[in-house]
C-alpha cells in the first residue's frame, strides 16, 4: 500500500544530463524517483552516483525503452506494484536526429554545430519522432491510469526553444495552437515523414535545420495542450530547460545540466491550481523576485484576452476581431445563457479554437475571483484585459421615446423627461462602469504581469471628458494628473452619491443629464492615468469607440459595431513601444 504522504515520480532518459539532474533535485525534495534509462548498465551507474550523494532512500532504477511497448508496460506494472500510484511523469528522453561530421576528439563550440551537422537521414528522422514524440506519448498513455490515483498529478514534457526560431517552416505555423486532436497530429507527422523520405521536406515548407527534432518538439508541445484539455484535473506542461551542456549538443550549451533541471522540477512540483497546457522557457534563476513565480519566463504563441460585457454589441465584436487575429479570447457576460449564445455565434464563424466563455458579473467580487481562478488554471497568464461592460444608469420609457421621434433625422427629444435617474440606478452605474473595471484590473494585474506585452483597454466615452464634469471641485481634482490618486477619485464618487441621495445634485453643480454615466467614465479615464503611471511596463489606455449603434443608446448611433470595435482592438494589440496613459476618441488621441 502506497504511503499517503509520499509522492512518486518517473523520469525518462535519466542516466545523464538534464534527466539525471531532475532525478537528483526531485529526490532532494523528498520525492521517490524511478530513474529510467534504455541502457541498464548506465542507468545503474547513474543510480549509484546519486546514492553516493545521500539520496539512496529516494531513488530506484528501472530499465525503460520508450519506443518499446513491452518495456513501457513493464515499467507501469512495476510502479503499480511498488507504489500503487504515480504523481509525476517527466518525459525527458530525446535525441537530436542528426549526424555530426566531427572527427572523434575534436574540440567543438556552438558556432561549429550547424555547419558540421547533417539531417538528411530518413532512418534517423523516423527514430527521432519515435522517441521524442511517440515515445513520450506512449509513456504518458500507459501511466495516466496511475497518475489519476494521485492528488496532484503532474506531467512535464521536455521540449525545446528551437520551435520559437524563425525558419521553422510554413507547415508548422499554427500547429501549436491550431491542431486540437491527436489524430491531426499523427496525420501531420505522417505527412512530414512522407515528404522527408521523398526528399521534398524543404520544398514543402517543413523546417530544414534539425528538421525531425523541430517537428517532434512542436508535436510534443501541441500534444501537451491536447492532453491538458483532456485531463483538466492534471497539471500538464511542456518546457525548454535552456541551452544546457549535454550530449545532445556536444556539451556546447551555456548553462549547466543542474541549471537546466530547475524549471522542469518547478513544474513537476507545481501546487494545486497551477497552470496547465502551457509551454515554458527556462526561468531566469538569477532574477529573484520574478523567477520565484516561475511563470516570469513563460513563452506562448497565443495571446490570452478577457473582454467584459461581451455577449453583444461592441464587446462581442471586439472578441470577434481579436479571435480573428489569433488571440485566445475569454468572452464574458453576466447572463450565462446569452454569453453561451454569443460564443456559438463566433464558433459558427470558424473561431471555435480561439473563443471560450466564462460567466462574469464585474460588480460581484466572488464572480471576478472565479474568473481569475479559471484564467490562472487554464492559461497561467493574461495578456489583454478589455473593460467593456457598462450601463447607462438611467431608466427609459421606450414608448415615450418612439413618440418623441427618437432615432429619426432632425428629432430633438427632451431627454430630461424621457430618461430618469435615481440614486439606486446611479449606484449600479458606478459599480459597473467604474468600480467593476477597477476590480477587474486589481484582480488580474498579477496575471498580466506574467505577460511579455500586458495591455489594458478601458472602453470609455466622450461624455466622460472633463468638460462635461460640471462640478468645479470634481473637475479640478480630476484635472490634476500629477496628484491624482485612487482615493481622490473614490472621494468624488462618494460625494456625488451623497449629494444625489440628499437631492442636491443641481445645487452642487453635478451634471443634470446622465450624471452617473458621465462621472463613471470620467473616473475610469482618471483611473487609466493612475494605473499607467503605477505600471510603466504595461500599456494602459482608455478609448471612446465612437457613437456606435448599441443597446446603451437604443441603437441610435451612427457607427456599426464593427467600426466601434476597431479602436479598442488596435489598442489591445499595440506593440511594446506603444503609448500608455492616454485617452483616445476612436483612433485619435484626445485631451481628457
Amino acid at each position: 500500500m502506497a504511503e499517503v504522504t509520499k509522492r512518486y515520480a518517473v523520469v525518462t532518459g535519466a542516466n545523464k544530463g538534464v534527466g539525471f539532474e531532475i532525478c537528483k533535485q526531485l529526490a532532494q525534495n523528498g520525492i521517490m524517483v524511478v530513474l529510467t534509462a534504455r541502457d541498464e548498465k548506465r542507468g545503474l551507474e547513474a543510480l549509484e552516483s546519486l546514492k553516493r550523494s545521500g539520496l539512496s532512500d529516494y531513488l530506484v532504477f528501472h530499465q525503460l525503452d520508450i519506443t518499446d511497448p513491452e518495456s513501457i508496460a513493464s515499467l507501469a506494472d512495476f510502479v503499480k506494484k511498488q507504489f500503487g500510484k504515480l504523481d509525476i511523469l517527466v518525459n525527458n528522453a530525446g535525441i537530436l536526429g542528426v549526424t555530426f561530421l566531427f572527427t572523434p576528439g575534436t574540440e567543438v563550440n556552438s558556432s561549429d554545430i550547424q555547419s558540421k551537422m547533417t539531417d538528411g537521414n530518413y532512418e534517423l528522422a523516423e527514430e527521432c519522432l519515435k522517441i521524442n514524440y511517440y515515445g513520450a506519448k506512449r509513456t504518458a498513455e500507459a501511466l495516466i491510469p496511475l497518475l489519476q490515483l494521485s492528488d496532484l498529478p503532474r506531467i512535464v514534457n521536455l521540449a525545446s526553444s528551437v520551435v520559437m526560431l524563425e525558419g521553422t517552416g510554413e507547415k508548422l505555423k499554427g500547429v501549436l495552437t491550431g491542431v486540437t486532436t491527436e489524430e491531426k497530429l499523427n496525420d501531420l507527422i505522417a505527412e512530414y515523414l512522407k515528404d522527408f523520405k521523398e526528399g521534398l521536406h524543404g520544398s514543402k515548407g517543413w523546417p530544414t535545420f534539425t528538421s525531425a527534432y523541430t517537428v517532434s518538439k512542436v508535436a510534443l508541445i501541441a500534444y501537451t495542450r491536447i492532453l491538458a484539455n483532456k485531463y483538466p484535473d492534471f497539471c500538464i506542461n511542456s518546457v525548454c530547460p535552456g541551452y544546457a551542456k549535454t550530449d545532445i549538443n556536444l556539451n556546447t550549451g551555456i548553462i549547466t545540466a543542474e541549471e537546466g533541471a530547475v524549471t522542469p522540477v518547478k513544474l513537476a512540483l507545481l501546487p494545486k491550481g497551477g497552470p496547465s497546457g502551457l509551454f515554458f522557457v527556462k526561468a531566469d534563476i538569477s532574477s529573484s523576485k520574478e523567477s520565484s513565480s516561475l511563470l516570469s519566463r513563460q513563452y506562448q504563441w497565443q495571446k490570452y484576452a478577457v473582454v467584459t460585457g461581451a455577449n453583444k454589441g461592441i464587446g462581442l465584436e471586439i472578441c470577434k476581431q481579436m479571435a480573428s487575429k489569433g488571440t485566445m479570447v475569454v468572452l464574458t457576460a453576466r447572463d450565462e445563457k446569452r454569453g453561451l449564445e454569443a460564443v456559438d455565434k463566433l464558433k459558427d464563424l470558424g473561431l471555435s479554437d480561439n473563443v471560450v466563455f466564462h460567466q462574469l458579473d464585474v460588480a460581484d467580487p466572488a464572480s471576478v475571483a472565479s474568473l481569475v481562478d479559471f484564467i490562472k488554471t487554464q492559461f497561467g497568464k493574461l495578456d489583454i484585459l478589455v473593460n467593456n461592460a457598462g450601463i447607462g444608469g438611467v431608466k427609459s420609457d421606450l414608448e415615450a421615446l418612439r413618440a418623441a421621434g427618437f432615432g429619426k433625422p432632425g428629432a430633438q427629444p427632451n431627454w430630461g423627461s424621457l430618461l430618469t435617474q435615481s440614486p439606486e440606478l446611479s449606484k449600479q452605474c458606478l459599480q459597473t462602469n467604474y468600480y467593476g473595471a477597477k476590480r477587474m484590473c486589481e484582480s488580474l494585474i498579477h496575471l498580466l504581469q506574467l505577460s511579455k506585452s500586458p495591455r489594458i483597454v478601458n472602453v470609455s466615452s466622450s461624455m466622460g471628458k472633463l468638460k462635461n464634469v460640471s462640478n468645479e471641485w470634481a473637475k479640478a481634482v480630476l484635472s490634476d494628473a500629477e496628484n491624482l490618486t485612487e482615493d481622490k477619485v473614490d472621494e468624488i464618487m462618494s460625494q456625488y452619491m451623497k449629494d444625489f441621495k440628499e437631492g442636491s445634485l443641481q445645487e452642487k453643480g453635478w451634471p443634470a443629464f446622465m450624471s452617473a454615466y458621465i462621472l463613471s467614465k470620467a473616473a475610469m479615464n482618471a483611473y487609466t492615468r493612475i494605473l499607467a503611471k503605477k505600471y510603466p511596463n504595461f500599456i494602459i489606455n482608455c478609448v471612446c469607440p465612437g457613437f456606435v449603434k448599441t443597446d446603451i443608446n437604443f441603437n441610435s448611433g451612427i457607427l456599426s459595431v464593427e467600426e466601434g470595435a476597431e479602436s479598442p482592438v488596435r489598442l489591445a494589440l499595440l506593440p511594446n513601444n506603444g503609448p500608455s496613459g492616454l485617452f483616445f476618441v476612436r483612433k485619435e488621441e484626445s485631451e481628457f
